[in-house]
């Protein structure tokens, strides 16, 4: 991760001498549970906004870069009366289940005058699972209470394809399309089920019952790329 992080740092350092070698976006993908995780998400997915900055080698088809993504996999709004020892009026509790993710992205192009161009790409990074909440007297007011219920990450790496389409003017960027399959360790998360409030326990408490699951999906996406420095 130390040494994703400095990469990235050197990259964007030497973008006033060399714009022209690198490229931003922002891409919309789908995470489709496969394996164990299909089973325990029960049909839920992990949508995913990313933006993205890549370094293009001169005079070669290799892309460097990094994403920085984020996604909600869950959320939940109780109307409850007993979250606080005393006071019976109805507050609203939502819980929002998140997955942030940094990857170093490693992309081979092959290179071709034509409409479609196709890549391979290979992307490893951290995956970090958290959970929070807000407690509010009514939808749009500031939260009474808010803070974190649950955390936790792991590694996690990502390969598969794609193609590039050209925008008109083909030095300003490109509309892409990929396919990833998305692999990790086992981690901790929050369902938005995982959670159940007790307010007979003391002055009210949460229970929480995680779940622990590799990370395999197929991830589709869509996204659209421009060059910077022309």
């Amino acid at each position: 991760m130390t040494r994703i992080i400095f990469l990235a740092i050197f990259l964007l350092s030497a973008s006033v001498s060399h714009a022209q070698y690198f490229s931003t976006g922002f891409q919309a993908n789908l995470g489709v549970p496969v394996g164990d995780l299909r089973e325990i998400m029960d049909g839920s997915v992990f949508p995913e906004y990313t933006i993205s900055f890549y370094y293009r080698f001169p005079m070669k088809p290799i892309e460097v870069g990094f994403g920085l993504g984020y996604g909600k996999h869950g959320t939940e709004l109780e109307k409850r009366t007993d979250l606080y020892p005393g006071f019976t009026d109805e507050l609203r509790l939502r819980r929002n289940n998140n997955l942030m993710t940094f990857m170093g992205i490693f992309r081979y192009n092959f290179e071709s005058e034509k409409r479609i161009i196709p890549f391979l790409e290979a992307q490893v990074g951290a995956n970090y699972f958290y959970t929070r909440y807000k407690i509010r007297e009514f939808q749009f007011e500031e939260p009474i209470e808010e803070g974190m219920d649950f955390s936790d990450w792991v590694l996690g790496y990502r390969f598969g394809g794609g193609f590039k389409v050209p925008f008109k003017n083909r030095e300003m960027g490109h509309f892409e399309f990929k396919v990833l399959y998305h692999d990790s360790g086992p981690v901790d998360f929050l369902r938005k089920q995982d959670t159940e409030y007790l307010p007979d326990q003391g002055e009210g408490e949460f229970v929480y019952t995680p779940q622990r699951s590799a990370i395999t999906m197929i991830q589709p996406g869509i996204g659209f790329i421009f060059t910077i420095g022309n």
